[in-house]
């Protein structure tokens, strides 16, 4: 009976150490905001078994108590730590304008299943791994709209800063227009993508955003290239004035280009400064191109004048195309140029045409003076005031004396070779 005695009375200490063992934990966890309430009533339980003397029962409601109150504990913290995660993104994203509906359904739904609790071993206890799953899976997909929509707020950001510098770049154009032609469209993208980032449509935000954005550089490149093209026609009408060119064309196209930029029209203005800059560029190639056709025909007609070669039309074609030439008609002025040297042309083809001639004319009066005809003086006397007329340049009485010299040697003359008849 005495073994029997400490049998069971090592069996009661055993229970009880169980049931310590397990309120110790619970103390231990008791300020963890998991709730351990199905694991203290398990101790309780415990407790009355062992008053009972059901030390077996008490023993294994201990265990199980100890073991379910660190479990819990474990999947609260896990639980809460995927509770952390999703806050932290919501936080960020309601930071960018991102709408946080979702995430909130989320952190709803999981406190919701950990409340409602679920039944394990007969046990109802908070079903914190259910709450876990759901946050982790919100964290993920979360964590993925967080990426998107961070980029989609780098998209707004940059259009904010386009606009910003197309605003700064503004110095010719009427603040008030420019404000409501160029900058408008570009704010008014850029609220809409605000809104839809706001509104979680990521796609719309950053198709607008987008917008916004090359929008403003677009116009913000037109815009330099305006500028640069009215800096550039205003030094190319400076140097054309310098050198006394006319530049009525490029001068007209820059004034309206001014216009435009003034009402804040960036793509009239520079389409018309563009234009007015190649046709300053155009002029100043025409003309250097014309003057030096017309001083080059100038000095042809002078140097044929000095060899005693006058060329009256080729002398009024250089005369018309200086006028042309100081008129601005750069093109009538080249094809006046073009005219002289043609006049020149068939000027020195007649001048050479009768240098033959004459050569060939007096090669005829020696052999007439070789077989003796006594008319060979006459003809000598033509060629030689022939040859002296097309020395002064004066080509037409040459020309005339010549036919004159022709006619004086008839149509046949003896033949050299025979020698005088007997």
């Amino acid at each position: 009976m005495a073994e029997k005695g400490r049998l069971f009375g090592k069996r009661a200490e055993e229970a009880g150490e169980a049931i310590a063992r397990a309120q110790a934990v619970l103390d231990l966890l008791k300020l963890s905001k998991a709730d351990l309430s199905p694991a203290a009533r398990l101790v309780a339980q415990a407790r009355e078994a062992l008053g009972r003397k059901e030390y077996d029962a008490a023993q294994a409601l201990a265990t199980r108590a100890e073991a379910l109150a660190s479990s819990l504990e474990g999947r609260y913290r896990g639980a809460q730590k995927a509770l952390n995660a999703l806050v932290g993104i919501a936080k960020k994203a309601k930071e960018l304008g991102f709408a946080t509906a979702e995430f909130d359904a989320s952190v709803a739904e999981a406190r919701r299943v950990a409340k409602q609790g679920t039944v394990e071993d007969g046990v109802s206890i908070p079903n914190y791994l259910h709450a876990r799953a759901i946050l982790e899976a919100a964290g993920t997909r979360g964590g993925e709209l967080l990426k998107r929509a961070q980029a989609v707020a780098n998209e707004i950001f940059t259009a904010e800063l386009a606009l910003d510098a197309l605003k700064d770049a503004n110095g010719h154009s009427d603040h008030a227009e420019f404000e409501r032609l160029v900058l408008t469209g570009g704010r008014s993208l850029l609220e809409g993508a605000k809104r839809s980032l706001a509104a979680g449509d990521l796609d719309g935000a950053e198709t607008a955003a987008r917008r916004a954005s090359e929008g403003a550089k677009k116009t913000l490149a037109a815009y330099q290239d305006s500028i640069a093209a009215l800096k550039e026609v205003e030094m190319a009408i400076a140097d054309l004035r310098s050198s006394g060119i006319l530049a009525a064309g490029p001068e007209r196209l820059r004034e309206q280009g001014q216009i435009f930029l003034r009402r804040a029209k960036v793509a009239e203005a520079k389409d018309v400064l563009e234009r007015a800059a190649r046709e300053a560029q155009r002029i100043g190639v025409d003309h250097r191109r014309a003057t030096k056709d017309v001083a080059e025909a100038e000095t042809s007609v002078i140097g044929l004048a000095r060899a005693g070669f006058v060329s009256e039309d080729a002398q009024r074609a250089v005369d018309d195309a200086k006028r042309a030439l100081a008129h601005g008609q750069y093109d009538r002025a080249v094809e006046l140029s073009a005219d002289a040297r043609r006049a020149l042309g068939k000027r020195q083809e007649v001048r050479d045409r009768l240098a033959r001639m004459i050569e060939d004319t007096k090669r005829k009066v020696e052999e007439l003076r070789a077989v003796g005809v006594d008319y060979a003086n006459d003809v000598e006397e033509m060629v030689l005031r022939a040859e002296r007329e097309f020395e002064n340049g004066d080509l037409v009485n040459s020309s005339e004396d010549l036919k004159i010299a022709s006619l004086l040697m008839g149509p046949r003359r003896p033949d050299a070779h025979k020698g005088r008849p007997a």
